[in-house]
């Protein structure tokens, strides 16, 4: 398997056209399924944009490896992926709280239809992630 370095991803994520492209004061940024891309004049980072709240994290050394392993594209959809399985997990974990202690209705029902929304996005991803091998 080939092992792709981050400039070699930055060129990928240059070439991709579902990438938003943004320029920055001091570097510029693709965009892409909640992933972020920013190459600076010494440096470039990955961020996952759907974790860490408020702001964005750098992504792990085991979500780098992904990028490594697979490129831009397939490294998006199988970051997107996690994101959904992490969303479903915290969702997961909320309704057995409600469901032992409130049990609210309106509250149970709100956290199914979430539930079936990310289920829904994790399928299109693994849709987009057979298209690509």
């Amino acid at each position: 398997m080939k092992q792709y370095s981050l400039q070699e991803i930055y060129e990928q994520a240059q070439e991709d056209k579902s990438s938003i492209y943004c320029t920055m004061s001091r570097g510029e940024s693709f965009l892409n399924m909640g992933v972020k891309l920013q190459k600076f004049t010494d440096y470039i980072e990955i961020l996952n944009c759907s974790k860490g709240g408020d702001y964005f994290q750098e992504l792990t050394e085991t979500e780098y490896e992904v990028f490594f392993n697979n490129g831009w594209k397939r490294g998006c959809v199988i970051t997107a992926m996690n994101n959904c399985l992490h969303k479903l997990d915290l969702i997961e974990n909320k309704m057995k709280v409600e469901v032992n202690t409130r049990k609210n209705d309106k509250h149970i029902q709100n956290l199914k239809t979430r539930r079936e929304g990310i289920l829904n996005r994790y399928s299109k991803h693994k849709i987009k992630l057979i298209k690509l091998k």
